[in-house]
Formats: structure tokens, C-alpha cells, sequence
């Protein structure tokens, strides 16, 4: 019997008090908390119920959260609450679209700075979510003059990752920019591209277009 002792379960201290309870479930049903957070709270809810309370990590981790969400205790100063301007607003959520997009990292600060209304990120965050390497890339790719333009004539490049079955090679750019860019990368501004004579439309990134030539344009 001694042999086995090693692998008893040990016990884990919880919290109980049911007011922590009642928090969780009001953080989690009254606010627009990221998916992440709200698969979060529901773990917690389970938790609670099935063990009766929450441990010491998870009520500080829940503590953290509730802090973001309810009381905004970034250092958002009246100094910097001034500089944060349509134009840091507007590559906070250009870079949000992209994060967004190409999971886990800034997940939750993505989602808020696209769907918490008025929710303004510190100055740590903002430079944290749009001056990373990858992030550049992303805005110099909104940012970048288009290469082409609507209703010119363009052709995918041989080494295109798409899978789009045109014997002739030849479209028309029908919109500029109809998605976010989704791709740290040059040339990854997306354009709306429709085949001669046929229905099908395409998301093409710029990179692999090019100029139709100009003898097959008919």
C-alpha cells in the first residue's frame, strides 16, 4: 500500500466564494469578450461547479481579465489617449484584420481593437500589435501605391499558389483591395479578378499578377 501512496492526487486549495462565481458569469454574458476569453470564463464556470470553487492561478488570471475589460487599466495617459489619432486607430486595426486572420498571436487585443467600442490600447499595446517586423510588412502593403488598377488586364504569374484552371491566362481587375491583407509580405495587397469570358471571380494577391500581354487582349 505504501507503493501507491506517490500517486494519490494532492490537494488543491480553491476559492469558493460564490460572488467570484457571479463575476465570471456577468464578465462573460454582459461583455464583447474575445472568443478566447469567453472559452476562458466558460472553463472556469465548469470548473467552479464541478469542484467547487476556482483555484488561486485561475482567480488571478480572471482577475487580469476582468481589470481589461471593466476598469481599462492599460496606461492609456491623457497624453497619449491625445496621440492616439484616426490614423494609429486606422493601423491598429489593419494590423487587428491581420492577427485576426493568422492566429494565436495578440488574439485578444486584436478582437478588442476590432469590436470593443471605445476601447483605447495603451501605448505599449499599440506598438506592440503594429511595430513588430510582421506587422510593418502588413501596412506597407495597405499602404503601398496600387500596381494595378480597375479594368486593366492582368495574367497570374507561373509560379501562383492558386489553383484556377484559365487557358487563356487573361482577366480584368474588377476591385482594389476587397480584403485585408492577410500576409507579412511585400506585394500582398489583394485584388478582385474576373476571367475573359467567364463568370468566376477571384482574390488574388499582388505578387502573383502581372501585365497581360497586350496581343492576347482581344
Amino acid at each position: 500500500m505504501e507503493y501507491y501512496s506517490s500517486y494519490r492526487k494532492s490537494f488543491t486549495p480553491r476559492n469558493a466564494d460564490p460572488d467570484i462565481l457571479k463575476r465570471i458569469v456577468t464578465l462573460k454574458e454582459e461583455r464583447n469578450v474575445s472568443p478566447n476569453v469567453f472559452s476562458f470564463l466558460s472553463s472556469l464556470v465548469v470548473g467552479y461547479k464541478k469542484y467547487g470553487g476556482i483555484t488561486q492561478k485561475q482567480y488571478d488570471a480572471f482577475c487580469e481579465i476582468e481589470s481589461r475589460y471593466l476598469f481599462n487599466t492599460s496606461d492609456s495617459s491623457a497624453d497619449w489617449q491625445k496621440k492616439y489619432d484616426d490614423s494609429k486607430e486606422e493601423k491598429m486595426k489593419i494590423c487587428a484584420l491581420y492577427y485576426c486572420a493568422n492566429p494565436p498571436y495578440y488574439g485578444d487585443l486584436a478582437y478588442r481593437v476590432l469590436y470593443d467600442k471605445g476601447f483605447i490600447p495603451s501605448e505599449q499595446q499599440y506598438n506592440s500589435l503594429t511595430q513588430n517586423k510582421y506587422a510593418l510588412k502588413v501596412l506597407e502593403s495597405h499602404y503601398a501605391n496600387s500596381k494595378y488598377k480597375i479594368n486593366d488586364y492582368v495574367s497570374l504569374r507561373k509560379n501562383n499558389p492558386y489553383n484556377i484552371d484559365n487557358k487563356n491566362n487573361i482577366f480584368i481587375i474588377i476591385q482594389v483591395a476587397p480584403e485585408p491583407v492577410t500576409t507579412a509580405a511585400k506585394g500582398t495587397k489583394k485584388y478582385k479578378i474576373l476571367p475573359m469570358n467567364e463568370v468566376d471571380i477571384h482574390i488574388i494577391e499582388e505578387r502573383w499578377l502581372k501585365h497581360a500581354p497586350k496581343n492576347k487582349i482581344t
